[in-house]
């Protein structure tokens, strides 16, 4: 007797613990529900105003920026033409979008390879893209800039300036607080110059060019690295007032594709080059899979997120570099289940944050941590917005205000929302 109402009570704590769980789900549920309770398809907007609507919840790849006022601009991409938006409520309504390139062009718009956007304490709204010229994996670096606060943008131009048919692409934009604009790409001339002497060349190569009046005019392009990986985008953070650093993905012993990083000057000094992670990924291939850094408190110091399916490490990974020393500390495994990956990651008031993507089988799960301690511990992961349908990389926006989200889904149109700080208990 005694060992039926064992089993019993067995089976009610857990029939509890099931139904605390569906009601927690339901509750996570509905909050998703009121949040982007304002959120518009773009089937529902060609619905009600017709299947030509330039709208930024049908352009693909949208980024985002917060400029000084609050104010919001968007970028993306749709019909060849790359487009500008703005809102004045945090995204609950937006402008008219002002197309940048009067001539159509095949600006590229995935989640690795996306139009960036910029914007100066002048007010000057900054643009960068990649152009296809090819479908042999070519394109042009683009840039464009408007004077008169987004009303119009100057005729695009070609940034790159080798003048080859060949591969520039995976444009970072970057203004530093001293007013130089710092942009990068991966660039493959050094591998057309390789092959014509019939020699090996794995990858391709980081190059920049910096401007110091905001993109009227820039400087020759300098390059970073030879070997770089030729498909993932590249991370930059501020370094001091003037320079930046980045963190891309480089090829180490022709095989392995794990994540470098360097300073960059205005100058064209690159210094503080090493290797920023070590999970030995064999792969012969585009991971299409780049990293996030943001500047932690000390000075010379980041957080970095990456995905790596590597011998050492496979899935989401968290840890803090120090420039000085070249070497990582608080190396942790974010999440290793099948179909996670693109973490993002910002701070804001002593509050670092990632996001990235999951998969539960059937939808896709965007997850949520958080630090109060640079990065030393994090909260659980929690489930933060749920979509079964098609979607792009999510990016966290940092602003005076807080931190925002900056994600795209064919379910909820475009999204951007606070992601709120929590208590430290």
């Amino acid at each position: 007797m005694l060992r039926i109402h064992g089993q019993v009570a067995l089976i009610m704590r857990i029939f509890l613990m099931i139904s605390k769980s569906i009601a927690i789900l339901v509750a996570s549920i509905f909050m998703m529900t009121v949040q982007l309770a304002n959120a518009q398809s773009c089937t529902a907007l060609q619905e009600q105003s017709g299947a030509d609507i330039i709208s930024v919840h049908c352009g693909g790849a949208p980024s985002a920026t917060v400029d000084a006022d609050g104010r919001l601009w968007v970028t993306f991409v749709q019909n060849k033409h790359v487009y500008v938006t703005y809102s004045d409520d945090k995204g609950e309504n937006y402008s008219q979008a002002v197309r940048v390139n009067e001539e159509p062009e095949d600006a590229e718009f995935n989640g690795e390879n996306r139009p960036k956007i910029v914007v100066a304490e002048t007010g000057d709204v900054l643009l960068s893209w990649t152009t296809k010229t090819s479908s042999n994996f070519t394109g042009l670096i683009r840039f464009s800039r408007s004077v008169d606060g987004g009303k119009s943008f100057s005729q695009p131009r070609t940034i790159n300036d080798d003048g080859l048919h060949t591969g520039h692409r995976f444009d970072s934009l970057f203004l530093t607080q001293s007013g130089n604009l710092y942009l990068t790409w991966i660039d493959k001339r050094d591998m057309e110059a390789t092959l014509a002497r019939d020699e090996d060349y794995p990858g391709a190569a980081i190059y920049y060019a910096v401007s110091q009046d905001y993109g009227k005019t820039f400087s020759e392009n300098y390059r970073v690295s030879h070997n770089s990986c030729e498909c993932c985008r590249i991370a930059m953070a501020p370094h001091g007032v003037d320079n930046v650093a980045i963190l891309w993905r480089q090829i180490y012993d022709s095989q392995i594709r794990d994540h470098a990083i360097a300073v960059l000057s205005a100058q064209g000094q690159v210094s503080a080059m090493d290797r920023a992670t070590v999970d030995d990924w064999y792969i012969d291939a585009c991971p299409h899979h780049g990293p996030s850094m943001v500047s932690a408190q000390a000075e010379d110091q980041y957080h970095m997120s990456w995905f790596s399916a590597g011998d050492i490490h496979k899935g989401i990974y968290y840890a803090r570099y120090d420039l000085n020393s070249a070497m990582s500390s608080h190396l942790i495994e974010v999440d290793a289940t099948p179909g996670a990956g693109h973490p993002s990651l910002a701070t804001h008031a002593d509050e670092l944050k990632m996001v990235w993507k999951g998969f539960n089988g059937v939808q896709t799960q965007l997850k949520l941590m958080r630090s109060h301690d640079d990065g030393k511990s994090w909260s659980p992961a929690e489930d933060f917005l749920l979509t079964d349908q098609a979607s792009d990389h999510p990016l966290l926006i940092s602003t005076a205000q807080g931190v925002y989200l900056s994600w795209w889904t064919a379910q909820y149109g475009y999204i951007f929302k606070e992601v709120a700080n929590v208590e430290v208990r």
